[in-house]
């Protein structure tokens, strides 16, 4: 009887060690898998900033002849309104097109006072081409109204011209 006691104790003890490898076996994959998990999950956004950024830089350079041209050296907000509103919307990277976007506010507050500036000239031309007969003080201040009317239609929609190809 005492061998079947200890027989048995010692099937209980081999159960309960094996049992216990089991749990530490588990535990063990379970870590693994964590950690490995968030070492690929960690690489990659490491990997996305990354190319994101030098997507970012690539897309500079690419654009750096139209933005030099059509931005930095044009005067005329018309054009920059719309090549502003052209990168804000079709550029892939989204910092890049939130910075378009951002640009395009700027320059779409300079081309709305233009258009007030343009249509208030415009309404004061039509005033004095409606009158029957005009002195020699209206003719000049019609000639001055002309003069700035041009000035803010080349504003507004002045020549959109790419730059030649390198």
């Amino acid at each position: 009887m005492e061998k079947e006691t200890v027989k048995t104790v010692t099937q209980k003890a081999g159960a309960a060690i094996t049992e216990l490898q089991k749990l530490k076996l588990i535990f063990d994959v379970v870590k693994w898998l964590i950690g490995s998990v968030a070492l690929v999950i960690v690489t990659m956004v490491i990997d996305y900033g990354f190319r994101d950024r030098a997507a970012g830089v690539e897309e500079v350079k690419q654009y750096d002849r139209y933005v030099t041209t059509l931005i930095v050296l044009n005067k005329e907000v018309g054009p920059r309104r719309l090549l502003a509103q052209y990168f804000s919307y079709v550029l892939p990277s989204e910092k890049m097109r939130k910075c378009w976007q951002d640009y395009y506010w700027v320059v779409n507050t300079e081309y709305q006072a233009m258009v007030k500036q343009d249509s208030i000239l415009g309404s004061k031309l039509k005033w004095f081409m409606a009158m029957k007969s005009i002195t020699a003080g209206d003719q000049i201040e019609v000639e001055a109204l002309s003069k700035q009317k041009k000035y803010t239609e080349k504003e507004l929609f002045g020549d959109f011209r790419l730059p030649p190809p390198k």
